[in-house]
């Protein structure tokens, strides 16, 4: 299973997300888009342009601009706990 989190330094949810995988345990990449050019230009093709974050990748599922509800919901239903 490949996670991988686009968000912006100091972000609530991106930080939230990103300590729950880190205190599982669990490998996931990160992406800054506020200095990952391609990462930026992907975010533009989801958003109609605009750059939004957070954006959880699990596979090639993606959540777009998820709330806490409904990334605990993608992580219960992997059977992943932090």
């Amino acid at each position: 299973m490949k996670i991988t989190i686009y968000g912006k330094k100091g972000h609530a949810h991106t930080v939230a997300f990103k300590n729950f995988l880190r205190m599982a345990e669990i490998d996931f990449e990160y992406k800054d888009l506020a200095i990952d050019i391609k990462a930026q230009e992907h975010s533009k093709e989801l958003y109609e342009g605009e750059i939004k974050y957070p954006t959880l990748i699990v596979d090639d599922e993606i959540y777009k601009t998820p709330t806490s509800d409904m990334f605990n919901k993608v992580m219960k239903e992997l059977k992943l706990r932090g």
